[in-house]
């Protein structure tokens, strides 16, 4: 199989999980959109986990490009967790609702994959804040970013508005900025106040 025609089974493929969730996807509908036969998916990939697999490593890989797009834009500490945030959120509305009910609920290791991905950028993020003084020092960051992304994810899953969404997680960093950055924050517009 050559390259292009591996690339577009895994863009449909992670383009119908995200749509549908893993457990309404199969191979037979695969191979029919994509023109490939199911044998030869199966010869490639061996079993729809390992495609499912194939699909999270090439999400990794464009999500590190995008973060490296986010620090380059945004040399800015605060702006650059502001963007990475915004980001977060923007991919929490990527996949429907019953994509992540199915990860949650039926696929942990796929949620808490995607999960760690983020949480990682976000943490480093933070750091550099942390560093430049822009966020407090004693900010237990594990127990910030459980509460930061866990409300987010069940604000999506209630399905609320990104813009509400943008909003709970401006007041949540405006919580731990020290009140110089905020203002600051709050003068350039980075953040929605």
């Amino acid at each position: 199989m050559d390259e292009h025609t591996r690339k577009r089974i895994i863009a449909f493929t992670s383009q119908s999980v995200k749509q549908y969730g893993i457990r309404a996807v199969r191979m037979d509908i695969i191979a029919q959109h994509t023109n490939v036969s199911k044998r030869t998916i199966y010869q490639v990939f061996a079993t729809k986990d390992n495609l499912i697999n194939t699909c999270l490593e090439a999400y990794s890989g464009r999500m590190q490009n995008r973060f490296q797009l986010i620090a380059y834009n945004n040399p800015d500490p605060l702006a650059c967790l502001w963007e990475t945030c915004k980001a977060y959120i923007e991919n929490l509305y990527k996949g429907e609702c019953i994509f992540w009910l199915d990860i949650y609920r039926h696929y942990q290791g796929i949620y808490l994959a995607i999960n760690q991905i983020w949480w990682d950028e976000l943490k480093k993020s933070i750091a550099a804040c942390q560093s430049t003084h822009r966020i407090q020092a004693s900010l237990d960051t594990d127990i910030f970013l459980r509460s930061f992304t866990e409300l987010l994810y069940n604000a999506r899953l209630a399905e609320c508005a990104p813009e509400m969404l943008h909003y709970a997680a401006s007041l949540m960093l405006k919580g731990v900025i020290v009140p110089q950055a905020v203002s600051k924050l709050n003068q350039s517009k980075s953040i929605v106040s």
